[in-house]
């Protein structure tokens, strides 16, 4: 079953109720689009179904397996990545940004730069492997972080904003490129409060406002 299911969920701050979901599935075969105005629980969304944040209450299931958080929730951290909307490099060339998720998985240095150098490729931005990444624009940034996740080998990718903030140039570019994703069968989640370039390509759209499901389609 390749859903999320979600069962009585709530995630509170400080005794506000960020979200409350009674009963959803979302699929993970192409592309799932989350909209919503700033503050609707978007990105706590995300980081619940990253296995980032827990919910309060309520039970979160992943192709038919329980999610689990802290250290008991890394093989699903290793399955499903959120790309975040302010994207975090180390000071360090952009090829050795892209590896730390393969080194980290415990792949020797050589394999972890061989997939990093293949993601950059997917991601059409080989040409920066040697930069360093503070020198990076803005549209860089997001295929670079794009293509961090993709080297570690991620089944679904949760992409928070994933073009705000970016030109009209490097817009388009990251929709296609992350059409070309969801088409090639692997999970995309975006959330965003702009959803007009995603709207024709995604095969499921839920709306979402402080917190709570407005519409399921």
């Amino acid at each position: 079953m390749s859903t999320f299911i979600l069962k009585g969920i709530q995630v509170s701050f400080e005794h506000s109720k960020a979200l409350e979901i009674d009963d959803l599935e979302i699929p993970v075969n192409g592309m799932a689009l989350v909209t919503g105005p700033n503050g609707a629980g978007k990105t706590t969304l995300l980081r619940m179904l990253a296995g980032l944040h827990p919910p309060n209450r309520g039970t979160l299931r992943y192709k038919g397996e329980d999610v689990f958080y802290g250290r008991k929730g890394l093989s699903h951290r290793r399955r499903v990545t959120l790309v975040a909307q302010d994207p975090v490099l180390f000071r360090k060339k952009v090829l050795a940004n892209v590896a730390f998720g393969v080194r980290a998985r415990g792949f020797k240095s050589e394999i972890a730069a061989a997939r990093a150098l293949e993601a950059l490729k997917m991601m059409g931005c080989e040409h920066l492997a040697e930069r360093g990444a503070s020198a990076l624009s803005g549209g860089e940034l997001r295929r670079v972080a794009l293509a961090r996740a993709l080297a570690t080998g991620a089944e679904t990718l949760l992409l928070d904003e994933p073009t705000a903030g970016v030109d009209a140039e490097n817009s388009e570019r990251l929709q296609q490129l992350i059409a070309s994703l969801a088409s090639s069968g692997r999970g995309i989640v975006i959330c965003t409060h702009q959803p007009e370039w995603a709207q024709s390509q995604a095969q499921f759209r839920m709306r979402l406002d402080h917190g709570r499901i407005v519409s399921v389609t």
